[in-house]
């Protein structure tokens, strides 16, 4: 951490480096003496000593601080020196120890530094190109999703990026070439559940991301109460009932359950169900269902709540049982990626969260409104 700026900027040699460490506003060049100690001494003997920690052959980084003129955080500048440079620090350290006092005028003015790009996103300095949008309800919170295919893989990856703090999923189901088209895996992950092979993708996204795998299909009662939000993606009626029992007790989280349709998987529905809400989450979906079965406006979500009628669904391999619903990958992310700012919304909510049901639609899907919430009615809950 340098005690001045360097006006004249860090040069690019090292000897003329030192040289501004100890000088940096060239005032000896005008008779006069430097307004700062000399910095090189240190800065050297933390060189040799890092030196000496690395191998025979590998090159030298180091990072300096460098204050601002106009205050604030510092600038974070990286340096490299060629091996041969480091092979001769390593030398020097042997043989005299770390604190060693050299003369910029004796070292031989053609060493070079080559200085290091700076991907430098301290909060500090950094405006997140996220900040103000639905998604920075995101930042800090621990999030539990339940269900890693066509919508739980893309909202894991979008809220990874939204800068949660923690994320733990949970789905054994196994990976396989099928589900390729729509859900966010890769080849190098048949064979995976999808839970493993998400938090590993999630952790290369980030890696101040804590991402925890649950065996089964869902994580343990008293470490879900205290999760910022649970998101169901499962379209589990057992799940759902568990939800509801866990809406019940004295919690933290919110609760959001999503869900596409399955004949075109354009349309999407997040049910939210805030803390200290009366109504429990099927409760409020079932709410949603009746009011958008009389609202001739709503009749494009109409099958949000309705059996899948035949065509709607798909037998998506020869020889399987389990119909699914249709959807290509640009739909669900799409679908997700709204979900995931509606749910942002009341994640930012500094008063109680609302509780009620996101409807959507992308642009493409059939005529209809493409945003509409539903709030639940807390006075006609059981």
């Amino acid at each position: 951490m340098l005690a001045s700026n360097l006006p004249f900027g860090a040069a690019s040699t090292f000897a003329l480096f030192l040289t501004l460490l100890d000088d940096p506003h060239l005032e000896r060049a005008g008779g006069r003496s430097p307004q700062v100690s000399p910095q090189s001494p240190a800065f050297l003997t933390s060189l040799l000593a890092s030196a000496l920690r690395n191998a025979d052959g590998t090159e030298q980084y180091f990072v300096l601080a460098v204050p601002h003129p106009a205050g604030g955080p510092h600038h974070l500048l990286g340096g490299r020196l060629p091996a041969t440079t480091a092979d001769a620090l390593r030398r020097l350290a042997k043989t005299h120890g770390t604190a060693v006092n050299l003369d910029p005028a004796i070292i031989n003015p053609d060493i070079p530094i080559e200085w290091c790009n700076m991907s430098d996103e301290r909060q500090e300095v950094t405006t997140r190109r996220d900040d103000e949008r639905p998604v920075n309800g995101f930042q800090g919170k621990t999030i539990h999703i339940w269900g890693c295919g066509g919508l739980g893989s893309w909202l894991a990856e979008f809220i990874a990026r939204a800068g949660a703090s923690a994320i733990t999923v949970c789905d054994p189901g196994t990976i396989t070439g099928g589900l390729l088209v729509r859900q966010n895996y890769t080849e190098a992950d048949i064979g995976q559940t999808k839970a493993d092979a998400l938090a590993t993708r999630l952790r290369a996204i980030r890696d101040n991301l804590t991402v925890t795998v649950t065996e089964g299909n869902v994580p343990d009662s008293v470490v879900s109460l205290s999760a910022d939000l649970i998101i169901d993606a499962t379209v589990s009626r057992s799940i759902t009932t568990y939800l509801d029992t866990l809406a019940g007790e004295d919690r933290k989280a919110l609760i959001a359950q999503v869900a596409t349709d399955a004949r075109t998987g354009t349309l999407g529905i997040a049910n939210i169900c805030a803390p200290g809400a009366t109504c429990a989450p099927s409760e409020i979906d079932d709410q949603a269902g009746r009011s958008a079965a009389v609202d001739g406006g709503l009749e494009l979500y109409h099958p949000l709540w309705e059996d899948a009628a035949e065509g709607d669904e798909l037998i998506p391999t020869r020889g399987c049982s389990v119909p699914t619903f249709h959807g290509s990958a640009a739909d669900l992310a799409a679908v997700a990626a709204s979900l995931v700012n509606t749910i942002g919304l009341h994640l930012q909510q500094t008063e109680a969260a609302v509780s009620g049901t996101h409807l959507i639609a992308l642009p493409h899907a059939p005529a209809g409104p493409r945003h509409h919430f539903l709030p639940a009615a807390s006075n006609t809950c059981a």
